[in-house]
């Protein structure tokens, strides 16, 4: 009886570990960093990235070049530094852009406008509803 309840007990706090593992990572590679804290922070920072996420009012930053970026779901901000990146997003409140040639594509934003507050700094940056 003992040894099981102690069985039980370590299961359930390996299971717990695994679980808060699994909702943050960092992923370095050739092209840069990708970095996501569980659905609440995607970061992403290097050039050619094609990569999806799934968030729920969080945060999206992306840093460099030529990264394109499919979040389902929503973002209470976006920031985009670099050239030649483009997001693609289900429904954001704020959108900060600098450098030149970024895009931001939204279907719709919690703001009473129904467009998110948007600052752009550089030459060639978009945000486009679809």
């Amino acid at each position: 009886m003992k040894n099981s309840k102690k069985a039980g007990i370590l299961a359930i706090l390996l299971l717990g570990t695994a679980t808060v593992f699994a909702q943050s990572r960092k992923v370095e590679s050739e092209k840069g960093v990708e970095k996501t804290e569980g659905n609440k922070v995607v970061h992403v920072e290097g050039i050619g990235h094609a990569l999806k996420y799934t968030l729920n009012g969080g945060v999206v930053e992306v840093e460099g070049g030529d990264n394109t970026l499919t979040v389902k779901g929503s973002a209470k901000k976006i920031t985009v530094s670099g050239t030649g990146n483009k997001v693609y997003i289900d429904k954001v409140d704020k959108v900060s852009m600098e450098g030149g040639g970024n895009i931001v594509y939204y279907r719709t934003s919690g703001t009473k406008s129904g467009k998110p507050d948007v600052s752009v700094t550089g030459v060639g940056n978009k945000v486009v509803k679809q």
